[in-house]
């Protein structure tokens, strides 16, 4: 937790600067990183639902709707390539089978090695595997609903898409409010 680790993690590289990642999507997480000896903050979820993002539509929509319980952590799930790297996804139809085939492991897992779509990139088109780690951009052309939606807890905290300026500006603003109550 972020809580737990930030002020130990401050301590352990002081005088190097610490940034805080994870879980932080508004004023009070900015307030509370700062508190506990972060000197910068990384939002990743709350800025996917930016009207800027690069990814689609759907995505945005899906983060805004998920509340902290929806983004679920697994060890091995979309571990194409990119082994022993946890994470944090949305349910998708794709984790609703693994999890109904009893969560088996890699090389085991329905439709594993299938394709779900080509991702259109500018060095060409490159065929997309079902648990394969990647980002749903607008450039993918295939089965969202098998694709990884990356999303922390933090989710709960994102109720809206607009442009990454108001976004900073709003989370500013709170922050200044938090520390005016003080």
């Amino acid at each position: 937790m972020l809580s737990t680790l930030l002020p130990a993690i401050v301590d352990a590289v002081r005088p190097l600067p610490v940034l805080a990642s994870g879980g932080i999507a508004d004023g009070r997480g900015l307030v509370a990183a700062l508190d506990l000896g972060a000197q910068a903050v990384s939002l990743g979820r709350r800025f996917v639902a930016s009207a800027e993002s690069n990814v689609v539509p759907e995505y945005r929509e899906r983060i805004v709707r998920a509340r902290a319980a929806d983004a679920v952590f697994y060890e091995d799930l979309y571990d194409v390539g990119w082994e022993n790297a946890p994470h944090r996804t949305l349910r998708t139809r794709a984790v609703e089978e693994w999890e109904t085939a009893g969560r088996p492991p890699s090389l085991a897992r329905p439709g594993e090695g299938t394709s779900i779509g080509i991702d259109h990139r500018p060095w060409g088109d490159v065929e997309v595997k079902r648990y394969a780690p990647f980002m749903l951009a607008p450039t993918f052309e295939g089965h969202s609903e098998y694709a990884p939606l990356w999303a922390g807890e933090s989710c709960e905290l994102v109720n809206d898409v607009k442009p990454a300026g108001d976004i900073v500006r709003d989370i500013v603003r709170e922050a200044e409010r938090v520390l005016r109550a003080r």
